[in-house]
């Protein structure tokens, strides 16, 4: 899986190094829809908005990013469990994110705050007529961050 922003890239490197979540999900982290070929339980991401902060200079270099994360189970425990997790890995979390990059390189995002807004669980029918749905959980946030890069 490729990403392009450095915030993207952070927010799957958090998921995917917290030692409870990697214990649930593995890999299992993908952008806007889940994988065929990926297990549940699993965890998917859509990024909604990204905005510059300005000061009275005009441009600062931080930037605001709204973001969903669905936690997706077989049974509506596991799924609110999985979200809950996810809760406690990214609100309130701070410090610096170091993202590898293309040729051995990396970044370093530094998360000046990421804050739990809103989060509703739900369910998924089926689509192919079978008796087995998705239970969702779905957690919105706002991340706060500074890159070296600038990626509106």
């Amino acid at each position: 899986m490729t990403t392009n922003s450095p915030a993207e890239r952070a927010l799957v490197k958090m998921l995917t190094d917290d030692p409870q979540l990697a214990a649930s999900v593995g890999t299992s982290v993908s952008p806007l829809a889940l994988d065929q070929e990926l297990s549940l339980p699993a965890l998917t991401y859509e990024l909604s908005s990204s905005r510059p902060m300005s000061n009275l200079s005009g441009a600062a270099d931080c930037i605001s990013l709204d973001f969903d994360i669905f936690a997706m189970a077989e049974d509506f425990g596991s799924a609110s469990d999985l979200g809950e997790d996810v809760r406690k890995t990214l609100s309130g979390r701070r410090g610096d994110v170091v993202v590898p990059l293309a040729g051995g390189l990396a970044t370093t995002v530094t998360i000046l705050g990421c804050t739990h807004t809103n989060d509703r669980t739900t369910y998924s029918p089926p689509v192919d007529g079978g008796r087995t749905g998705i239970y969702l959980r779905m957690l919105s946030f706002l991340l706060t961050y500074r890159s070296n890069q600038t990626d509106y």
